[in-house]
């Protein structure tokens, strides 16, 4: 059985007097595709954010453990990062290696046909499109060849053969290079065809967590789930 690489414990989390996130314990095995579904709202980008240092947490505790005596590499999209606009892919790509103290071409050229951008040319990223920035960040997130990777709606402005070929991705980064991921999606359909593991958010608590081996053996979707653990809310998108 595979190690917890990364395990949050009793996580809160409060704006002023409203508290966002409840009693938050999650455990994450190496090698997992950990997804996290909830309505607008609900906490799943500010938990990302606690996960990954970027904020803390008003109380509770994250760990992340070491692989072959080194600290995990830990690596995020969220929310839009900061990227230089009036520069094609390439000038970003460069742009953040160098701050990574990297100067390797051709890995940065590698990344960008992973995620289908190599093409691109001297196209600047304001004149992307949001599919093209959604796959540009992405590539940014490779460069330090993370551990753990905690994507927050990746699939967002995709077509549909845009979130299958993503998909297909993941799953190689997953299987082949053992990266171990984080995933919150509104797209129910496709999450279940991604991820070993579900945690649905409500209300700023995990009310229920669930294997897709699980759901597949119940029967019931993924969405009926849902629907039962938050007591019949419709509003998941």
């Amino acid at each position: 059985m595979n190690q917890h690489i990364l395990t949050a414990e009793h996580i809160q989390k409060r704006y002023g007097h409203k508290t966002v996130l409840r009693d938050i314990s999650i455990n994450v095995k190496q090698g997992e595709i950990y997804g996290l579904i909830g309505k607008n709202g609900s906490g799943k980008t500010t938990l990302f954010r606690i996960l990954t240092g970027l904020i803390q947490a008003y109380d509770g505790k994250v760990s992340i453990r070491e692989i072959n005596g080194r600290q995990s590499k830990i690596s995020a999209v969220i929310g839009t990062p900061s990227l230089f606009l009036n520069m094609s892919a390439v000038q970003n790509m460069k742009a953040q290696a160098y701050l990574l103290g990297m100067n390797d071409n051709r890995k940065i050229e590698q990344l960008l046909c992973t995620v289908g951008l190599e093409n691109c040319g001297k196209k600047v990223v304001k004149d992307f499109s949001l599919g093209m920035t959604q796959r540009l960040k992405l590539a940014i997130a490779l460069l330090g060849e993370p551990d753990i990777l905690i994507l927050d709606e990746p699939s967002n402005g995709l077509d549909p053969d845009g979130i299958v070929e993503l998909r297909e991705l993941l799953l190689d980064l997953n299987r082949s290079n053992g990266v171990t991921l984080l995933i919150s999606s509104h797209i129910l359909n496709e999450l279940e065809q991604l991820v070993t593991c579900i945690g649905i958010l409500h209300n700023g608590e995990i009310v229920k967590e669930l294997s897709t081996h699980d759901i597949l053996q119940s029967g019931v979707s993924l969405e009926k789930n849902y629907m039962q653990y938050t007591k019949g809310e419709e509003n998941y998108a």
